[in-house]
Parts: structure tokens; sequence; C-alpha cells
């Protein structure tokens, strides 16, 4: 299991904006993603499904992904994924949708990535690291996903993906 935070967002603006979940990426976010996106997606196997939270910036930041990566029908929307969902329901979800046959990738918010990766390798929703934007975290469970049984496997900033998709596709492929 992969999460993903939304890239970097334009700064709330309720004028903008009256609802936050519309809010989306910023140009110069999208542009970044897009360089960290060949570098995650060498990081998944052939064959996954995409989740993300229904609010805009998550959307638009699994798309990038998914013009990389397309082992997976159009992501799937969660509203467990939402930033006030809790712990218990995310997990729920989960079990439903993890298979040892194919990655799972969740795209979403900060702090609930933070106490979700603390819920999985604790059993506490406690933050047990800080996401940055466009950055991702591979957790694996031995059997069924359950809370405290998570395993961390990877944690990169975006900026470390980018340097890891760099190397795949090559100097000629930067912006």
């Amino acid at each position: 299991m992969v999460l993903v935070r939304h890239a970097p967002a334009s700064s709330r603006d309720p004028v903008r904006w009256p609802n936050d979940d519309l809010r989306p990426l910023r140009p110069d976010g999208r542009r970044r993603f897009r360089r960290a996106a060949p570098g995650l997606a060498g990081l998944l196997t052939a064959q996954g499904v995409v989740a993300t939270s229904p609010l805009t910036r998550a959307q638009q930041t699994a798309e990038i992904l998914a013009e990389r990566w397309r082992p997976a029908a159009s992501p799937e929307v969660w509203e467990e994924l939402r930033p006030e969902a809790t712990m218990a329901s995310l997990l729920e979800r989960v079990r439903r949708a993890v298979r040892n046959d194919r990655d799972l990738v969740v795209f979403g918010h900060e702090p609930q990535f933070s106490r979700w990766v603390g819920y999985a390798l604790t059993g506490e929703a406690l933050s047990a690291l800080k996401f940055s934007k466009g950055g991702a975290v591979a957790l694996a469970f031995a059997g069924a996903p359950r809370a405290g049984a998570g395993q961390l496997r990877w944690a990169l900033t975006r900026g470390q993906l980018g340097d890891l998709g760099r190397h795949r596709r090559g100097p000629e492929d930067d912006d």
C-alpha cells in the first residue's frame, strides 16, 4: 500500500473557493508532481488500484500519476480519504481493497496520512512522520491490514521521487 499526499495546492481563499473541497493544485504544484510521477510509477508493480479523496487537489494529483502508471481504471473516489474520516473507516476500506497481487495507491491529506501511518504501525492514531506535499510512503502488512500490524517499507519526498524518475527516464525528458 502506498499513501501519497496531494501536490502543492492553491492557498485557501474563501472568495475563490467557498467550498475548500474544490481548491485545486497550483500550476507549479502540477509541474512539480509531474517530475515526481515517473519515480513513483517506477516503484510500483504492473497491476494496481488508485483511490483518491474526493477533494479536487487529491484527484488532480492522482490523475498526474495516471499519466505515467496505467495498470488500473480511473481512480476510485473514497469518502474514507476525506481529511475528517476516521482511522477505523479507512482501515476497513483498505482491508477490502488490498490484494497481494497488485498495488494500492491512495491519495489524500495531512494530518490524516501521518496519523494513518501511526495507526498502521502502532495501533494508535499518532503522527508517525510528516508527509511532504507530493511525498509518498509505502506500508506493508503481513496478512490482512490491521491497526498496529503495518511495516514501513519506504518514505520519499516529492524531490526524492523526482530524482528517481530522472534516473529512469533520462535528462532529455526534463522540463
